[in-house]
């Protein structure tokens, strides 16, 4: 092959590269062009490259940017988000409580007395009554350098923005009293966590992770007792 054919493959291969739209999901409040679905709350439907960055300290937007497939930039209003769905994976806007955080001095992510919306994923199914949300933040933006996860909880008949912090003040001090005061639809459950039963209890000073664990199980319980035949 001559050398100037040669030349003109490299340099088409470079272009073509080059033009190639930039794109990187770090976590749900920090990412850009990734190719997404947003459901709306009046039920519309929207596809496209989306960017949030609510977590490298470029605000808490009331609009995001969507890139339609016909290259169309459309500002989505973030309260106006029931959900966007990545990977199978689906994304919901909570005003979250940060009643058990020690906030970091000037994180983005988490604004001292403001109710910024962010981003977080749905654990539980979407008929589910008692839904049980994940806040990851990536290390790329801690100050530990380790991934950080975070729960939280939307109880029945809230608002659709409220979510409580499984170690907030919410469900604690007195865990037993006001978890099975909570849920009181479901006696059975109810009663077992107010007896302190194995598996239905924790206290406040445990591991983040224990405290997951007997959430999940109260929550998995829950939605049993409570579901539609």
């Amino acid at each position: 092959m001559k050398q100037s054919a040669i030349f003109l493959i490299i340099f088409f291969s470079t272009l073509l590269t080059g033009c190639k739209t930039y794109s990187y999901f770090n976590s749900p409040n920090d990412l850009i062009n990734k190719n997404v679905e947003i459901a709306m709350v009046d039920g519309r439907i929207f596809t496209g490259a989306l960017s949030v960055q609510f977590e490298t300290g470029q605000s808490h937007s009331e609009f995001l940017k969507l890139v339609t497939p016909d290259k169309e930039e459309l500002k989505i209003p973030t309260r106006d988000i029931l959900y966007y769905k990545l990977d199978n994976a689906f994304y919901y806007p909570k005003a979250l409580d940060l009643s058990a955080f020690e906030i970091p001095y000037r994180d983005p992510l988490y604004t001292p007395n403001v109710s910024n919306l962010l981003f977080v994923k749905r654990v539980t199914d979407s008929t589910d009554r008692l839904q049980l949300f994940q806040l990851f933040k990536s290390r790329t933006n801690t100050s530990d350098g380790n991934d950080q996860y975070d729960y939280f909880l939307s109880f029945p008949g809230e608002n659709r923005f409220t979510a409580w912090s499984i170690r907030g003040n919410k469900v604690f001090p007195d865990f037993e009293y006001k978890m099975s005061e909570l849920l009181q639809d479901c006696p059975a459950l109810a009663m077992k966590i107010k007896q302190k039963q194995d598996g239905y209890f924790v206290k406040q000073l445990s591991l983040d992770g224990k405290k997951l664990q007997v959430i999940k199980r109260i929550v998995a319980e829950y939605n049993a007792c409570t579901a539609k035949p």
